[in-house]
């Protein structure tokens, strides 16, 4: 019961898109296996409970901040050929520093289960996660901790946090208070004039305009097209307000599709991705280092399921003047490392 609750608390159901669906379960099921792992832990002291692991399942080691999409990438990548009917090739290790390719072994499939496609409208989506928030809500009311007859998780609880920031206030609020530091050197004071006292902006271009936003969009196939457009309009419309140049790159693995010095709704609405694979933040970095770029203010725009950040690369972006926007329920420590945490709806 709780492998198919965390298929759901993880979305599993919903993100599988155009992946191939038997290796997808099997991703799915080595994160949801390990949650239950790390459930029957903080449970065993509690006589009133137990959880011991089936006698089948997929049971693999994983770096702490696997998520489905990378293990989908690396066992997709090692079964060029698909899954037949019965057995799939996986490694006996997922961790990064000890997994090898050469410890590939034939595993029987699992039975597919709540990771297949479901088609839900964004209401109805959005209903089925207000009705799991409300139901988990009220269990927490009686959880009884570790001495009693039921335990709540912690991943079950972060779905009742507090309402998500608006990414487009934030956005707003920022660049105000940029512009207003900015005019104040722009325009001196007239008595100031017969000094030829000229104080330059920071931000500001000799016209007068705010420098550039960068937009860095996840084009793995985890943000829908209407959540896109969506996403684009808003960001124009606070552009133009604020006299913005924008630029927008989309990533995967890699940034594939970059779109500067846009000015106009067309040609931000067009600025659509060409390519689609699998997601690590990395790449975000390393393009804003290689490219030696200063953004005003970045936004980032995914589904949450990115990978950890490597230390050497975290200096290219500014915490500070940075926009996580996550367009679905996912909760990570990481987020906020990378910068201010967002909602894609509020």
């Amino acid at each position: 019961l709780m492998h198919e609750v965390f298929h759901v608390l993880r979305r599993h159901p919903l993100r599988v898109n155009a992946r191939d669906p038997k290796i997808w379960n099997v991703a799915a099921d080595i994160i949801v296996n390990n949650m239950c792992d790390k459930l029957a832990y903080d449970v065993k002291a509690n006589p009133a409970l137990r959880m011991d692991r089936p006698p089948d399942g997929i049971f693999r080691i994983t770096d702490q901040d696997a998520t489905a999409d990378n293990l989908y990438e690396i066992i997709r990548a090692e079964n060029k050929k698909k899954p037949g009917k019965k057995f799939i090739m996986l490694r006996k290790n997922y961790r990064s520093s000890r997994g090898s390719a050469n410890d590939l072994e034939a595993v029987p499939l699992p039975a597919e289960d709540l990771t297949g496609g479901v088609s839900l409208s964004e209401e109805e989506a959005e209903a089925l996660a207000q009705q799991i928030a409300s139901m988990i809500r009220a269990a927490a009311e009686h959880d009884r901790g570790t001495s009693g007859s039921f335990f709540i998780p912690r991943e079950l609880l972060s779905l009742t946090r507090s309402k998500p920031l608006d990414w487009r206030k934030i956005l707003k609020d920022f660049l105000s208070e940029v512009q207003a530091d900015e005019t104040s050197y722009a325009t001196p004071e007239r008595k100031y004039l017969h000094m030829d006292l000229i104080l330059p902006g920071h931000g500001l271009s000799e016209e007068g305009e705010l420098e550039s936003v960068w937009a860095f969009v996840d084009s793995s196939g985890s943000v829908s097209q209407a959540e896109l457009n969506e996403f684009l309009t808003q960001l124009y419309r606070i552009a133009k307000d604020f006299r913005c140049e924008m630029n927008i790159a989309y990533w995967d693995t890699s940034v594939t599709d970059v779109y500067e010095k846009l000015r106009t709704e067309k040609q931000v609405l067009t600025a659509q991705p060409k390519h689609s694979g699998g997601t690590d933040i990395n790449c975000v970095y390393r393009f804003v280092h290689d490219r030696h770029l200063k953004p005003l203010v970045s936004l980032i725009l995914t589904d949450g399921y990115f990978g950890v950040p490597q230390q050497d690369l975290r200096k290219a972006l500014n915490p500070h003047s940075t926009i996580l926007v996550i367009s679905n329920e996912s909760q990570n420590p990481v987020y906020g490392t990378i910068g201010r945490v967002c909602r894609l709806k509020a």
